[in-house]
């Protein structure tokens, strides 16, 4: 354990937001609700003040760390259900403000579990291996394989019912 440091927190939140944004907005898909995460996140990383061997080290705590917030927040919704008004408008906020040609792989991601989502972010959009992703999420390798079929699979099958009808 370190001290904590003030610049290194300021550098650590400007490296690293948007990255674990985007990661943890398509799991809970609410802006807000986003936010709170990071916050919490970055909260943990100034209490506990870690040590990293190097950034990439640095970087798989903070996804760790997010997603497992992302988890306790889905795990406590999914006893406390409801949808608000807000929820809904931040969907369909995002949906609009997506590019024309990418609203259709947007709404492929949007309709997959959050744990297909996350294994297909980190390991097409953040360009992680699946040994990575697998230790990332705390999942097996051949769970985090699986899972990655399965999200495959549903993406394909997806795709290939839209284009038939279209």
């Amino acid at each position: 354990m370190k001290t904590f440091n003030q610049e290194d927190l300021e550098q650590t939140i400007k490296d690293y937001t948007n990255l674990l944004y985007r990661l943890c907005f398509m799991t809970i898909k609410n802006d807000q609700d986003t936010k709170d995460i990071l916050q919490e996140t970055f909260i943990k990383y100034m209490k506990k003040a870690p040590s990293f061997s190097s950034e990439e080290h640095k970087k798989a705590w903070l996804i760790k760390v997010s997603q497992n917030k992302c988890k306790d927040f889905l795990r406590f919704h999914n006893r406390h259900k409801h949808v608000s008004i807000e929820e809904a408008g931040d969907v369909s906020y995002t949906y609009q403000n997506a590019a024309e040609n990418d609203k259709e792989e947007f709404e492929l991601l949007w309709n997959l579990a959050p744990k297909y989502r996350s294994i297909i972010i980190l390991h097409y959009v953040e360009g992680y291996s699946m040994e990575e992703v697998a230790d990332l999420l705390g999942i097996t390798l051949a769970a985090a394989r699986k899972r990655l079929q399965r999200a495959r699979s549903y993406v394909k099958t997806e795709y290939d019912k839209e284009k038939n009808n279209g």
